[in-house]
């Protein structure tokens, strides 16, 4: 069995940047995070979490946007590296 584990908006942590590469779900929630902004391509910045498992907010085009977990699990992300960290684990 093989499992391929996908990294999405829901697992960074705050001050982490990412761009998005793609969506989990069908037309409905492509269709909807579109019409907020976010788009396969785009860079997404995770800007904190709402206190008892409230919306996850992101900056996205100099906007902040507030997608419940749920939602957010669905975005699909490639973290980007932080200047002057380090790729390797040496």
């Amino acid at each position: 069995m093989i499992i391929i584990y996908a990294m999405t908006l829901f697992h960074l942590a705050p001050g982490d940047s990412a761009r998005v590469t793609g969506f989990r779900g069908g037309h409905g929630i492509r269709r909807n995070l579109n019409q907020l902004g976010i788009h396969i391509g785009d860079v997404v910045h995770l800007a904190g979490r709402g206190a008892f498992r409230g919306p996850v907010l992101i900056d996205v085009h100099g906007v902040r946007v507030a997608l419940g977990r749920g939602v957010a699990h669905h975005v699909l992300v490639e973290r980007m590296p932080v200047p002057g960290e380090s790729s390797s684990d040496a």
